[in-house]
């Protein structure tokens, strides 16, 4: 959160919203476009009173959130009001409205001048509220890729703004008169008479015979009930909408759509609808929710004084989250629709009415409990997300007596003296996998006696470890992998228990060894108790769905077709091939050195449901699925996925660190994990010049390559590794042998696909050909580590016989060839090559496969279930040992390759 005096140095700008009963002020940091912390003032106000008392009301609420400022200089108000109202001169026209009448002919700017002794170069701007919630939305992160945005309100009345160029447009192509819908012909009346929370709750009222007298009740009898007039009201709505706006979508050429006022907040009960009616209409656009509501006017309202920057805007997104990545859309609606293309938020249906969006709706549903623990992953935002409950509660006016489970931790002292044994040395990479328990954190006995107001009319119990208190009731919301490391190097996290912000580095290595692995144990051991499951990783929404609609989606995948969702990373050699290969990923990155095809640590699971999209980390699938995932091999791995798929991309990049990884022996003794880093290089793509380095030279001096290596880091010198070290072309479909101890690297120019034993951070690097990392600092070396595991027997012409495999045919027909690509003894995981024209059909056999597209366009691959997948050249997949059979069909012209790996 922002310091709320960071803007001393600037002019503040006070943007105002008048609605039919309130007023709310906020100060704006002219340079940034942001929202003052501690400034949004709000009155209540009796539309109906006199002018006067109105007036003071207002004055006095402009001069509360300037006060708030402590002294900034003001450089303009702007008010966002309802009509009629004349804008230009700033003069109240309302009449027969029912509201402010008494404030008919008022000269608005000159009293809020005079009252507040404003100077003459002080702004005053006036603009229509609903388009000053347009203007506002434009500006936002979410918003600023798109030219032509349709904002609309939907409350008691029917509000639209077009926005082209975060310009509000009220005539021109595609523009209604006055840029309004509301008034437009429709039925036997105009969109209003349709389009409004009257139309609702007459008709509902109509259906059910009840006196429902607020929308909300209808949504939570929808939700919560599952209310088939509810229901079935909210559907029309929604068909009505459809057909009143899809017509000026077109006509704007529309490319986001943006959805406020009260009834937006039930918009995952109508928008089925208009979604149905664009994909008919072959339209595609994006359609939001808006987050910040009043805000979002009072932020446009701002901007009429001085219009904020797109640039601007964008850094709002960096507070919190720092990478070059976008965020997983909340919903499908904003992704691509090209399935030929590598699809980056890969998804699974899990069946209709299954995930839910937005805090109101999970607020809506905790209100029907009495005590409830919300739990989840470390990284949540938990004041956020308890504030954005908090909004719903307020409104219904349900008092909640709130308790967090940061109250009963145990001192920072103690929990950072527990956790120091497995830290290793300060300033080493790896530490060593905890034996703590998350109960080891907190003081759980306090928990579990909390003294409960019974005056409340819900308890909540909120943070990591609630699920300790052992309540009746528990939610769990989770959070990917990724986006805590993107929140850790923003430094809007820390680790768990600590208040202190190390460097990120420090702060990954506690993550690793001690955090995920006390918050995985504890998840298990809590997994029969959730009742809701959400995703923790947007700012301003969430998702999510019942336990029992989770476990049966996990069920389905286990038995059809895994696809976690990749994700990728820059790095000191980093190449371009991804860039040019796959297209929605951010192409402004410097380079991608790594992608997380399927890490399973690290990586996520996204669940699919009414368009709402909801990522569970992977762990979910196999603690719960385990044996449908591994079959015969669980006895082996537990719940642990024991293979791993990763690309490392020099392509126009730099050479990888010359490296090897831990023996089996001293990967369990000195850092806790059960199996070791064996790998192989498979050569998705490369260029004329590639090599791989593998071995070493026949004539190797353990004492004189050591010397060497450490006489490179003392003087920062170059060596010439090639006397030390093999090098051999790379070509494309090449295997290159990797075991435990084996000095390797991957050059320059290639695009390799890394099969491996899943451990994935322990890399010895002993030369690093004298570069810095992107941040400028040397990347680490670690010569002593890796010389307690080189293989020195792993030299000369050996290696090209035990490390260079040799492919062997294991079976052929006209249309398909099965080539097996030996691994290494040490490995235990082996790889085939399937080479077909037409399609090939295959059996599990009890165990799990995991493959490749690593040649031609794309395939489809049928389960026995009866289910299709369509996937694309280097699009990573898994068939579970559950999935029993399976058909490849090939999809092109042209013969294709697939790689598979499995368990010997």
């Amino acid at each position: 959160m922002r310091n709320m005096y960071e803007h001393l140095n600037n002019t503040v700008i006070l943007g105002v919203d008048i609605g039919g009963s309130h007023i709310t002020v906020a100060a704006i940091e002219t340079l940034s476009g942001n929202i003052i912390d501690g400034t949004v003032t709000r009155n209540r106000i009796d539309n109906k009173g006199e002018s006067s008392i109105i007036l003071n009301q207002w004055a006095d609420t402009l001069r509360s959130a300037l006060f708030k400022t402590n002294g900034s200089e003001l450089k303009g108000i702007g008010f966002a009001i309802p009509g009629p109202f004349n804008y230009e001169e700033g003069i109240c026209m309302m009449e027969g409205v029912n509201k402010y009448e008494s404030l008919l002919g008022v000269d608005i700017k000159n009293y809020i001048r005079e009252e507040l002794k404003l100077k003459e170069d002080i702004l005053l701007k006036f603009e229509n509220d609903a388009c000053c919630f347009g203007l506002g939305e434009s500006l936002s992160a979410e918003a600023l890729p798109f030219k032509n945005i349709i904002a609309i309100t939907l409350g008691t009345g029917f509000g639209a703004t077009f926005i082209h160029n975060t310009q509000i447009k009220k005539s021109g192509e595609g523009v209604p008169p006055s840029g309004q819908l509301y008034d437009s012909p429709y039925l036997e009346g105009i969109a209003e008479d349709y389009i409004s929370s009257a139309w609702l709750l007459t008709k509902y009222n109509e259906l059910s015979g009840d006196r429902i007298t607020e929308v909300l009740q209808i949504a939570e009898k929808a939700i919560v009930q599952h209310d088939k007039n509810a229901q079935y009201v909210f559907s029309e709505f929604g068909k009505h909408l459809s057909a009143c706006l899809i017509p000026w979508i077109k006509s704007f050429r529309a490319e986001c759509l943006v959805i406020g006022g009260s009834i937006s907040k039930s918009s995952n009960l109508f928008l089925s609808p208009l979604r149905a009616a664009l994909q008919k209409e072959g339209i595609r656009l994006v359609i939001r929710t808006s987050t910040l509501m009043e805000l979002s006017a009072i932020k446009g309202a701002a901007s009429l004084v001085r219009q904020l920057g797109k640039p601007i805007a964008k850094q709002e997104n960096k507070v919190w989250r720092k990478t070059s990545q976008d965020l997983l859309p909340a919903n499908t609606i904003a992704l691509s629709n090209d399935a030929a293309a590598y699809n980056i938020y890969p998804y699974y249906n899990i069946g209709d009415g299954k995930i839910f969006s937005g805090y109101d709706s999970l607020a809506a549903w905790l209100s029907t409990q009495q005590c409830v623990m919300i739990d989840g992953y470390g990284g949540n935002d938990w004041k956020l997300i308890q504030s954005k409950l908090a909004e719903y509660f307020n409104g219904k006016h349900i008092r909640v007596c709130w308790y967090e489970t940061q109250m009963f931790q145990k001192p920072v002292d103690t929990i950072n003296e527990m956790v120091d044994p497995f830290m290793g040395e300060r300033d080493s990479v790896w530490g060593k996998r905890t034996s703590l328990s998350l109960e080891d954190f907190y003081d759980v006995d306090a928990l579990t006696t909390i003294n409960r107001d019974p005056s409340f009319e819900l308890s909540i119990l909120i943070g990591t470890g609630a699920a300790l208190a052992n309540w009746e009731t528990l939610v769990y919301v989770d959070l990917p992998k990724n986006e805590i490391q993107y929140r850790m190097r923003a430094g809007s996290i820390t680790n768990l228990g600590n208040d202190v912000l190390e460097p990120p580095v420090l702060m990954y290595k506690r993550f690793y060894f001690v955090d995920w692995v006390v918050l995985n144990k504890h998840r298990q051991q809590i997994a029969g108790k959730i009742s809701v499951i959400a995703d923790g990783q947007w700012k301003n929404t969430i998702n999510w769905s019942y336990d029992d609609s989770i476990q049966n989606g996990l069920l389905k995948i286990s038995t059809d077709v895994i696809r976690a969702r990749p994700w990728f990373e820059a790095g000191a050699w980093g190449g371009q091939w991804m860039k040019n290969h796959i297209p929605d990923i951010n192409k402004n990155e410097i380079n991608y050195a790594w992608s997380f095809e399927l890490i399973a640590p690290e990586n996520g699971l996204v669940l699919e449901s009414d368009h709402n999209l909801l990522e569970l980390s992977f762990d979910w699938l196999m603690e719960s699925k385990t044996k449908n995932v591994l079959g015969k091999d669980v006895e082996r791995f537990g719940a642990a996925f024991p293979i791993r798929f990763d690309f490392l991309d020099t392509y126009d990049g730099g050479n990888l660190s010359i490296q090897c990884h831990p023996t089996l022996n001293y990967i369990q003794e000195e850092f806790g994990e059960q199996i070791t880093q064996d790998e192989t290089y498979y050569i998705l793509d490369c260029k004329d010049n590639a090599k791989v380095y593998l071995g070493f030279q026949e004539n190797i001096d353990k004492e004189d390559f050591k010397k060497a290596l450490e006489s490179s880091v003392d003087e920062n010198k170059e060596i010439d590794i090639t006397k030390y070290v093999q090098s051999f072309d790379a070509n494309r479909h090449d295997l290159f042998l990797i075991p435990n101890g084996t000095i390797h690297s991957a050059g320059k120019n290639n695009m390799v696909l890394e099969i491996s034993a899943t451990p994935y951070i322990f890399t010895f690097k002993m030369y690093d050909w004298v570069r810095l990392d992107l941040e400028g600092n040397p990347r680490p070396i670690n010569i002593e580590h890796a010389f307690n595991n080189l293989n020195f027997s792993r030299k000369g012409e050996s290696v090209k016989e035990e490390l260079i495999s040799r492919q062997i045919l294991l079976e052929k027909n006209d249309d398909c060839s099965i080539i097996n690509l030996p691994t290494h003894a040490d490995h235990f995981y082996a790889v085939h090559q399937v080479k077909f024209s037409t399609s090939v059909i295959m059996q599990t056999n009890n165990q799990c496969h995991i493959l490749m597209l690593v040649e031609g366009e794309s395939i489809t691959v049928k389960t026995s279930n009866g289910k299709a997948h369509r996937f694309n050249y280097a699009e990573t997949f898994i068939i579970p040992a559950a999935a029993i059979s399976y058909e490849i069909v090939n999809n092109g012209n042209k013969p294709v390759i697939v790689v598979k790996a499995f368990v010997k």
